[in-house]
């Protein structure tokens, strides 16, 4: 769920294969980074410290350096399919492409699995074997980490920046690739029929984000499933939080893009 700039609605998503959910998992964690990094207050460096974990967790899953420069290598040939197009605004498509390269030279840098350095820090490493206990943190569990926290906050803060500044390279992939996909289909208005609209996709085209905007205020709210040849919106509604929701029975107008790259 990604809102606005001008706060005017709410833009709900939904990946539909496997390398775009992980690349939006990457993009949440790394939005909440961003957050507790900035923060002064111990509280924020503990949730940036177990940000960095599930980070690390997803790094451990397969290989997702080698997924990451596929993924550029696809968009850049698409892209230089462009470059002979009329029309094409070429200084920006020149540009991205210039920014595709230097990442992918950025990640073929790392050596061994994303995140190494990382876990051979004393200190993470002790803090990371422990975020699966409940309340397992804490001060007398860590007293070094409880010193670490002690200290000024731009202490921490420069120490996260150099733990986070050793993954950057994925971040600006993560995002670069997510900013082309938003940006690759004009949103549309649609109607979802009695509160359920469904589309049959066409099967030449590589659908791989689909995107449904509703008025921030609105009662309503999509769940979304489907594949790059089908899908399925339902609108639900529900009143208070313990409700169930239930499937609205009305015509709910809403704009859809369906991103493919």
């Amino acid at each position: 769920m990604r809102h606005t700039s001008a706060n005017e609605s709410v833009i709900f998503e939904q990946p539909l294969n496997e390398r775009v959910r992980t690349l939006m998992r990457l993009e949440h964690l790394f939005a909440q980074a961003r957050f507790a990094v900035e923060g002064e207050t111990p509280w924020h460096s503990r949730l940036a410290i177990t940000t960095l974990g599930e980070l690390l967790d997803i790094f451990s899953r397969g290989d997702l350096k080698t997924e990451l420069i596929k993924e550029l290598d696809r968009v850049t040939k698409m892209l230089r399919q462009l470059e002979e197009r009329t029309g094409v605004d070429t200084d920006r498509l020149h540009y991205v492409l210039e920014r595709c390269q230097r990442l992918t030279e950025r990640l073929g840098g790392h050596t061994g699995q994303l995140g190494a350095v990382l876990r051979q820090d004393e200190l993470l490493a002790s803090i990371l074997q422990r975020t699966g206990i409940s309340g397992g943190t804490c001060a007398f569990d860590l007293p070094r980490y409880h010193l670490w926290l002690s200290r000024p906050a731009n202490a921490r803060q420069g120490d996260l920046e150099a733990w986070y500044g050793s993954i950057d390279s994925v971040r600006d992939a993560t995002e670069t690739v997510l900013e082309l996909l938003r940006d690759s289909a004009i949103p549309r208005e649609c109607v979802a029929r009695n509160g359920i609209y469904q589309r049959n996709l066409d099967k030449s085209m590589p659908y791989q984000l689909v995107r449904v905007d509703l008025p921030v205020d609105s009662r309503r709210f999509p769940e979304t499933s489907g594949t790059r040849m089908f899908v399925t919106i339902r609108f639900m509604e529900q009143g208070e939080t313990l409700d169930r929701p239930h499937q609205a029975h009305e015509d709910v107008p809403f704009l859809l893009q369906l991103c493919a790259l």
